[in-house]
């Protein structure tokens, strides 16, 4: 086996390490962990790595709209409006990136009725607070000033049990110079081993 080869293959299992996918830090970020049963809808005190607001976490399968990722999305005007937050370990000036869809129901009550805002870190906002009912991507990198992150998520607007719903959540560290927060896929540690199991019989014959 050439020395040309074995560098070949080196490079292209490193490239592919780094074209790994991020880690998402959040846990259960579309909400499939916590079985919902098909065209139906639960009110929960709380789901799988989330906490939540004294009126609980709304999860429907199928009913006033489909999930845009899995199964089961969330809405947190239950029967008053809710929230719900989780906590992660981040670095401390470090960069990440925060995404998550939503979308307002069809059946809803006018705009006032609509809204959901959303806090990480230092930053904070509001989205939803119109009629769209198509799932709408939101997008925002931060930088953790804390070992410890909590991401929130709050309905606003009127409570009435009709508000904005919520899919697809996800922090991701930024890959930088300072670091880097990726892993390799199972393809690619196959690729990785099948490189590393060559190198060796390679340097066996040569002995």
């Amino acid at each position: 086996m050439s020395k040309k080869f074995l560098l070949a293959l080196g490079l292209g299992a490193a490239s592919l390490l780094a074209q790994a996918a991020p880690i998402n830090l959040v846990k259960n970020g579309s909400f499939e962990s916590d079985v919902q049963g098909g065209n139906s809808w639960s009110i929960y005190g709380s789901l799988t790595n989330w906490a939540a607001g004294p009126f609980g976490i709304e999860v429907r399968n199928n009913v006033a709209g489909k999930a845009f990722d899995g199964l089961n999305f969330v809405e947190l005007d239950t029967t008053k409006n809710s929230w719900i937050s989780q906590s992660f370990t981040t670095i401390v000036g470090a960069t990440y990136h925060l995404s998550f869809v939503w979308a307002n129901r069809t059946d809803s009550q006018g705009a006032n009725s609509n809204g959901l805002n959303w806090s990480v870190d230092a930053l904070s906002g509001v989205v939803g607070q119109d009629l769209t009912t198509a799932w709408t991507r939101f997008e925002q990198d931060f930088v953790a000033t804390g070992t410890s992150t909590t991401l929130r998520f709050g309905g606003v607007g009127k409570s009435d049990g009709f508000g904005t719903s919520l899919d697809a959540v996800s922090v991701t560290q930024v890959a930088n110079a300072a670091a880097k927060s990726t892993v390799p896929e199972p393809g690619s540690l196959a690729l990785l081993a099948g490189a590393a199991a060559a190198l060796f019989m390679a340097r066996r014959r040569k002995a």
